[in-house]
């Protein structure tokens, strides 16, 4: 009853329970008023739906963060491209995702997953005619033993950036098959994906 009253008499009225500041104004005694709750959520969504999509969108934030780290990373160690064919020279300026972000999210992060290549590698050979949706299924193949080759070197060396479960994870998940295991050598590990893109 009081923020009627100081509005038609031009006086400071309540604000949560305290004296106002301010002189109140007509907008002041609306009742649909932008909660602080609310801010950012449009009115049509509940609190729950907001925070669900709020999550979702924090969750693809943290995702993309860790991707780009990867791809840094990936950066910082080859200058180089880590695959040896005619398209080789150049500067290799290109993090190539073996098993696409796209199709395999959960494996988009992992450095095993990750590979250097030139320009020219990344757009006719492992995306063919620039068609960056696409894969070349025998170019895939050759950047996974080129990779398997990069892993060996560096667990050789005694390095922390790489491991080999990861490798064999990425290899399972990406051929949706228990292509290999653990303790296999990396000569036997090059040997079945050599055979099982062979077969398929």
């Amino acid at each position: 009853m009081l923020n009627p009253y100081a509005v038609a008499n031009n006086i400071a009225g309540t604000k949560r329970g305290r004296l106002s500041p301010l002189v109140l104004s007509f907008s002041d005694l609306l009742y649909n008023q932008l909660n602080w709750r609310d801010i950012g959520k449009e009115k049509h969504l509940t609190r729950q739906e907001f925070e669900a999509i709020a999550s979702d969108n924090e969750v693809a934030a943290i995702t993309k963060y860790y991707i780009e780290k990867a791809k840094k990373l990936i950066r910082r160690k080859y200058s180089y491209s880590e695959v040896n064919d005619e398209f080789a020279h150049g500067e290799a300026t290109q993090v190539h995702h073996i098993f696409p972000e796209n199709e395999y999210p959960r494996l988009a992060a992992y450095l095993e997953n990750l590979i250097m290549l030139t320009a020219q590698q990344h757009y006719t050979r492992a995306h063919p005619n620039n068609k960056t949706y696409l894969i070349d299924r025998a170019y895939q193949l050759i950047c996974l033993l080129a990779k398997s080759e990069s892993i060996e070197t560096s667990l050789g060396l005694g390095e922390d950036f790489y491991t080999k479960v990861d490798f064999v994870y990425i290899i399972n998940q990406g051929l949706f098959e228990e292509l290999v295991e653990e303790n296999f050598s990396f000569d036997t590990i090059r040997t079945r994906l050599v055979v099982f893109y062979n077969q398929n």
